[in-house]
């Protein structure tokens, strides 16, 4: 597969799946437009309100990017805009700065081929993993996420339980998993199935816990699920700090990405 095929998937993909969940919560706001998508959670989470897939050009379209900046700063609710290869990254930078914007070190956008990949098996002693399938389970991962902010975020698990049944639906795209430790949920993994290729969001482990391996081998069990139902492509966002460490699973870079807050 060609880089621009990988880079048209992984961001289908991470649209997709900004506006999945929110779309089952009643008290947010969801703006899918031909040219820019608009997700507001209704929660206070900057990884849960998202503008993205823009194709708007600055000099053209400076009134609905002020629109879709003004929509979250008048309720002094926290977002991140994300630029990637085929959505303004390149060309949106100064302007979303001189809107007064922060931007965070670019990230690589990665992706392993599934078909050709030799997944390994690590599972660490007395490590437990589900993909998650129960309200029950929700609630875990929801606690596990929660709790690896500092200090705990609670809207995270608002999020998770208003929105539980699209996330274990049975032909739910989003993919949870936990790992448990003698019964207790110690480590959760968010991915999502969409356009071919099944891409990492969240990964998280209790303090306590981390250093063990347990987030790796909840990847490592969603890169065999994905692959024995014939999903071709894997793909993940990484600062330069842990490309290393994907490179060595198995995953290469395609491009460049950029998160605005």
């Amino acid at each position: 597969m060609d880089r621009n095929a990988i880079v048209k998937a992984f961001e289908g993909n991470m649209w997709d799946r900004a506006a999945y969940l929110a779309r089952a919560r009643k008290d947010a706001v969801v703006e899918d437009t031909q040219d820019l998508l608009l997700v507001d959670s209704g929660l206070p989470v900057a990884a849960f309100n998202t503008i993205g897939r823009s194709e708007l050009h600055p000099r053209f379209g400076m009134d609905r990017i002020d629109a879709a900046i003004k929509h979250f700063k008048s309720k002094s609710s926290p977002f991140t805009w994300i630029l990637g290869p085929l959505s303004g990254h390149g060309k949106m930078e100064q302007t979303l700065k001189d809107s007064g914007l922060a931007g965070a070190e670019e990230e690589w956008m990665m992706a392993m081929m599934l078909d050709s990949a030799n997944i390994p098996s690590n599972v660490p002693q007395g490590f437990e993993m589900k993909r998650v399938a129960t309200t029950d389970e929700v609630k875990h991962f929801a606690e596990v996420l929660s709790a690896s902010t500092t200090p705990p975020d609670e809207n995270v698990k608002t999020f998770y339980t208003d929105t539980k049944d699209a996330a274990i639906a049975p032909a739910s795209p989003l993919r949870l998993y936990v790992g448990y430790v003698n019964k207790e949920p110690v480590a959760v993994l968010e991915a999502y199935m969409a356009h071919n290729i099944l891409n990492f969001y969240a990964m998280a482990g209790l303090a306590s816990t981390r250093g063990k391996g347990y987030t790796v081998a909840l990847m490592l069990k969603a890169l065999v699920d994905a692959k024995k139902v014939g999903t071709r492509l894997a793909g993940i966002q990484s600062p330069e700090a842990t490309r290393a460490l994907y490179e060595r699973l198995g995953f290469k870079p395609a491009a460049r990405i950029v998160a605005y807050r």
